[in-house]
């Protein structure tokens, strides 16, 4: 009977032994997992040319991507998609220094090559009048080289801009991006165009 008993310590022993390793070893691949990773925000502000004559002007946004740098393999060009923390933004308040969150979370560590904010609709309603006003939707892939790193914080912010083309008939509002801001922990890396 006491020989049973030290077996059945015995195998509690080992067991809790085994659960422990697990545990430890689910922890440090935890550890290792996130530092494979930092951390991204992407965000919008509007560049002050004709956004004035709005109302309100709402963009809603369709997906954010970013490209991994390629390097040799420029055939292998592919887009990493990530999911908007906003459907739409009234860009209206959103002018100047202030701009608005689209995106913030964990990627993979790695250089990128670009960043691309697609757009599902672009809808305005000028003050003057208050009817509403067709903007011709030009933003497309911004060539915008940056890194995240291991445990660290990288933001973009892209300077969108809103321009009256109407004396240059038949064009009337058009969006586009005018610049971006490139930040690693708080320290701005650059900035097109230069200011």
């Amino acid at each position: 009977m006491a020989g049973f008993q030290r077996i059945k310590v015995g195998a509690l022993a080992f067991y809790s032994l085994c659960i422990g390793f697990l545990i430890f070893v689910l922890i440090l691949h935890n550890a290792t997992a996130n530092s494979d990773q930092g951390i991204l925000e992407i965000r919008l502000k509007d560049h002050r040319e004709a956004i004035g004559d709005f109302l309100h002007l709402n963009i809603a946004i369709d997906q954010i991507a970013i490209s991994p740098k390629v390097g040799y393999k420029f055939w292998q060009v592919s887009w990493e998609h990530l999911v908007p923390a906003v459907p739409a933004v009234d860009l209206t308040r959103y002018s100047g220094g202030e701009s608005v969150r689209i995106f913030r979370g964990a990627v993979k560590v790695g250089a990128f090559d670009a960043v691309h904010l697609k757009l599902r609709s672009v809808e305005g309603m000028l003050k003057k009048g208050r009817q509403n006003a067709k903007v011709k939707n030009l933003v497309g892939p911004v060539k915008l080289r940056f890194e995240v790193h291991p445990q660290s914080q990288t933001l973009i912010i892209l300077d969108l801009v809103v321009l009256d083309m109407s004396d240059h008939p038949p064009r009337a509002y058009e969006i586009g991006v005018k610049g971006y801001e490139l930040y690693t922990n708080g320290k701005l890396i650059d900035r097109i165009p230069p200011g």
